[in-house]
């Protein structure tokens, strides 16, 4: 004997009957594009990031003398530092702070512009092109005292007084300025 097929239109039909009535149809689907959004999102900033370690350009403006700092720091290089420079720039962007770059904005460039010591403080200065909204030149400053063993709070990523401190060796971010 053969059995009769059972109608799956109609059990599809009120199924999604019961999803309009309740409203879960919609929410599904504003999920889907929600996920589809947060993916191209995802594929950036790892085109982004691959970009910005990868070909990264000079890492510091020609002719730049880092003896001062060197000197009391010898593990400076204006390369190890960007990175940091970078990690600040994306931590800012995450925490949605005032005076932090929009989330739309991504790093054009970026050169250790100078690095001096200041009253025992090692100051560095880096020169980020921005690109967004709208394109632009800032310079970020970043301070640290070099007899401070901060390695046990270098993991805290959190703000700080007098600066946004980031988990790279002390350092902190005390200004960003329009690039002169």
């Amino acid at each position: 004997m053969d059995d009769p097929l059972p109608d799956h239109a109609a059990a599809e039909a009120l199924g999604s009957g019961f999803l309009h009535v309740t409203g879960i149809g919609s929410r599904l689907a504003k999920r889907e594009v929600d996920e589809a959004h947060l993916d191209t999102l995802d594929d950036k900033l790892l085109t982004d990031l691959d970009r910005e370690f990868h070909e990264r350009g000079e890492e510091a403006v020609p002719g730049l003398d880092l003896a001062a700092v060197t000197t009391v720091d010898p593990a400076f290089t204006p390369d190890s530092f960007l990175l940091i420079a970078r990690d600040t720039f994306r931590v800012l962007q995450d925490s949605h702070t005032d005076g932090a770059p929009s989330l739309d904005a991504d790093i054009a460039s970026a050169e250790v512009a100078a690095a001096v010591i200041v009253a025992g403080r090692e100051r560095v200065v880096v020169r980020f092109g921005i690109i967004g909204t709208a394109p632009t030149t800032q310079d970020w400053t970043f301070e640290r005292d070099p007899s401070i063993d901060t390695s046990a709070d270098d993991e805290d990523h959190e703000v700080a007084d007098g600066g946004w401190l980031v988990a790279h060796r002390g350092w902190r971010l005390t200004g960003i300025a329009a690039a002169a």
